[in-house]
């Protein structure tokens, strides 16, 4: 299996597939064989398995004459125009789990379950971005033709789903967390600051300025007044260009997180505030390529400098000579900016992107970074 991905994922870089047959019959077919599907058996594989009003490009079927899994394929970099075809596929035909790929990408969902079909998605698996090993083992958790027959292949995917949506809540929750800590000036919050704050600086502040600090920590104000979701706390660099995890954005500096940093943007009229250009731009990205992923690959190109490419799949690839410098946050699976700009290139990343997916600004993007005319 894991020979079979290497040699999918060199065809994949040298864009050997021109289209969905292509996917088909070099990428899914010889996938599902390898997780024990005879694809010349009709019994188990069925191509083009016909529903009312349409097609689903394969059925597996486990035991019985009802289909088990359905995958649908688009061509490379079309993999999130087919979720709603898919969904409507698998609700009529009751089957419980639904594969959506292009190849490259790699979408299991449990079309019952609760939410967007973002929220219904178990697990997105890139196979060019992941090691073969860890690809051949989600493949088989969620694909193997013995886990299948068994059930245990969707046992699992609704324990992932629902790990997942915890996952989900407690990010939700994290901000609401956050702002009740500070208002309460909890004492082991206080405390540590005051032990990190001795431990940079040899000296001990007095309890009333931490205490000060802290209940400074509040909601900020929106470009009109209004308070808006209090931002995070401040964290440590992250450098994580390949977590599917949500990656909270990092700060200018590490220290804390100046007021007078904070930068007022909207969306499509919706008001926010970020405590610093940096969160900002991530914010940002990663609003305007919801739903444009695939084209992640012509907004790199077109946002690269000479030196440093800003938006790339891995720090070295961000920033080739200095990959460690590159400070990178990732916007969307598999892809990161780098944060170690300043705020007038991260102002034009934000111009060229808006422009690439046709955004208007300030209609449907409006924001002033410091120190940018």
């Amino acid at each position: 299996m894991q020979q079979l991905i290497e040699q999918i994922r060199g065809r994949l870089q040298r864009s050997a597939y021109v289209n969905e047959a292509a996917i088909s019959h070099g990428v899914v077919m010889p996938i599902i064989n390898a997780l024990g599907w005879d694809t010349a058996d009709p019994q188990q594989v069925v191509p083009e398995f016909p529903i009312s009003g349409g097609r689903v490009d394969f059925a597996l079927f486990g035991l019985g004459h009802k289909p088990a899994v359905f995958i649908e394929v688009k061509s490379v970099g079309r993999a999130v125009a087919g979720d709603r075809q898919l969904f409507e596929y698998c609700f009529h035909q009751g089957v419980p789990l639904c594969i959506l790929t292009d190849g490259r990408e790699w979408s299991f969902y449990l079309p019952g379950g609760l939410g967007s079909y973002e929220e219904r998605r178990v697990y997105r698996l890139q196979i060019d971005d992941r090691e073969p090993a860890k690809c051949e083992q989600m493949l088989v958790r969620y694909l193997s033709r013995d886990r299948v027959r068994d059930q245990s292949a969707f046992e699992d995917a609704q324990r992932d789903h629902r790990d997942a949506a915890r996952k989900r809540e407690a990010t939700e929750i994290l901000p609401r967390a956050w702002r009740e800590l500070t208002a309460e000036a909890h004492d082991q919050l206080l405390e540590a600051l005051t032990d990190k704050t001795e431990a940079l600086c040899g000296y001990k502040p007095a309890q009333d300025e931490v205490i000060r600090f802290v209940r400074g920590l509040v909601p900020a104000r929106s470009l009109h007044g209004g308070s808006t979701a209090m931002p995070s706390p401040p964290t440590p660099e992250l450098t994580l260009p390949h977590s599917r995890d949500p990656v909270v954005a990092i700060p200018e500096s590490s220290s804390t997180v100046s007021p007078d940093k904070s930068v007022a943007y909207a969306l499509w009229g919706q008001r926010c505030v970020a405590p610093n250009a940096s969160v900002a731009l991530v914010e940002i990205l990663r609003a305007l390529v919801t739903g444009h992923e695939n084209r992640l690959p012509e907004l790199a190109r077109a946002v690269s400098g000479t030196k440093i490419n800003h938006i790339g799949r891995s720090p070295q690839e961000i920033n080739p000579a200095k990959p460690h410098l590159a400070r990178a946050v990732e916007i969307s699976p598999g892809w990161s900016v780098g944060l170690n700009i300043s705020n007038k290139t991260k102002m034009n990343i934000i111009r060229t992107v808006c422009e690439i997916l046709s955004r208007r600004m300030p209609d449907d993007v409006e924001v002033h970074l410091p120190n940018v005319d």
